[in-house]
């Protein structure tokens, strides 16, 4: 069951922000907290899909595997975000597979549950159609970056979108909360794990970024703001 604590997190997710909190209360009781450990697979596309997630601490990133190994990173999500929920909607396996980047709690909701929170509740529904229009929009936005920008403008660009979701200014500069290896940022933007870290290299020599271990740390926006423009 969800704590006081839980639905502070669960008011801030798009599916659920719009529902009044009565139904929010009525809606705590079939919520499940499950623990993930990083690197834990939370499911793998292909799997079933019984259950969404809302992310309540930590975060974890939305793969799509090749048979060679490597992995398209389509996103990474936070605390209040929701993911799972289009193999509720269809009834179809899993589209994507999902990672624990750190250790992660999420409160779980099952397939009748949720469909019968749609059908009750507008604002459910509402906040539903909301999340897939902001999943549609980012990925024509990537398709688009994938045609008119240079590797270069792509991680520029990818590093400011990280840092508005999931930064936090320390004082120095905007730090990316997201622990992301090299291979992350490569399956971001369709490059190598070397080319990007000869590009990282290349941003933190011109003063736009530095790096404390996987952490980065964004010191010049309106540098890569320029080159991912260019």
């Amino acid at each position: 069951m969800a704590s006081s604590m839980d639905l502070d997190i669960l008011r801030k997710s798009v599916v659920l922000d719009a529902l009044p909190p009565a139904e929010l209360e009525r809606l705590a009781p079939a919520l499940k907290r499950r623990s993930y450990r990083r690197g834990e697979t939370l499911y793998h596309q292909g799997d079933p899909g019984h259950v969404l997630h809302v992310v309540l601490e930590g975060r974890v990133k939305v793969v799509l595997p090749s048979e060679t190994g490597e992995e398209a990173v389509l996103t990474v999500l936070g605390p209040g975000d929701v993911h799972g929920e289009m193999a509720l909607l269809d009834g179809e396996p899993r589209s994507a597979t999902v990672v624990a980047l750190e250790p992660v709690v999420s409160a779980t909701l099952s397939r009748e549950d949720f469909m019968g929170l749609l059908k009750r509740s507008p604002g459910a529904v509402e906040g539903v159609l909301a999340g897939l229009a902001q999943m549609i929009r980012r990925l024509s936005s990537e398709v688009g970056d994938l045609m008119f920008l240079d590797l270069q403008g792509r991680l520029a660009k990818k590093l400011l979108e990280l840092a508005e979701t999931h930064g936090k200014d320390d004082g120095s500069g905007i730090e990316i909360q997201a622990a992301l290896t090299q291979e992350d940022l490569a399956g971001m933007i369709g490059a190598t794990r070397p080319r990007v870290n000869q590009l990282l290299g290349s941003f933190e020599d011109r003063g736009a970024i530095s790096r404390r271990g996987r952490r980065i740390v964004i010191l010049r926006s309106d540098v890569l703001s320029r080159w991912a423009a260019s």
